[in-house]
């Protein structure tokens, strides 16, 4: 049985997209379904529906579906979605959590944005910037990957 995660390269970091595919190739990760896309806001809600009424919610909705961050900042709403399984073998759990590591540890930091490149922002800016235009999305779980699989790739995988 074929383990899946989610992930997503977030709006503003589609060009570093060969870089990703890169690092996830060196560290055992496949890609078995891949669009380039704009994603439908009713999706994006969804996805993000456990964090509806947190102070981040709108604006992260707003950053993955129009590409503005708080009116801080503005990137092309386009994003990379991806369905991704082991290329080792292991348990659905440690693929989930080593997928997760490879992108806390890989390739968010691989894809920062550069402070100079955002002069004009006041730290304060910049912070929330970083906060909610991080690079890539990766699920949490199995459940929350079956989930957001089937609600971003509905065509695939229902």
């Amino acid at each position: 049985m074929k383990t899946y995660s989610l992930f997503i390269i977030k709006p503003g970091y589609v060009a570093k997209k060969e870089e990703v595919l890169d690092l996830l190739n060196k560290n055992d990760i496949k890609v078995d379904v891949m669009e380039e896309t704009v994603l439908a806001k009713e999706q994006v809600e969804r996805h993000y529906e456990e964090h509806f009424g947190k102070s981040f919610y709108s604006t992260l909705v707003n950053y993955m579906t129009t590409g503005a961050v708080q009116d801080i900042y503005k990137f092309e709403p386009t994003c990379v979605k991806m369905v991704v399984t082991s290329a080792k073998d292991e348990t659905e759990e440690e693929f989930i959590t080593r997928s997760r590591a490879v992108v806390k540890e890989v390739l968010r930091p691989a894809l920062t944005l550069k402070r100079e490149d955002f002069a004009a922002l006041s730290d304060e800016e910049y912070k929330e910037l970083t906060m909610t235009a991080n690079g890539i999305h990766a699920s949490d779980k199995p459940e929350s990957a079956v989930k957001e699989i089937n609600n971003l790739f509905p065509k695939y995988f229902n």
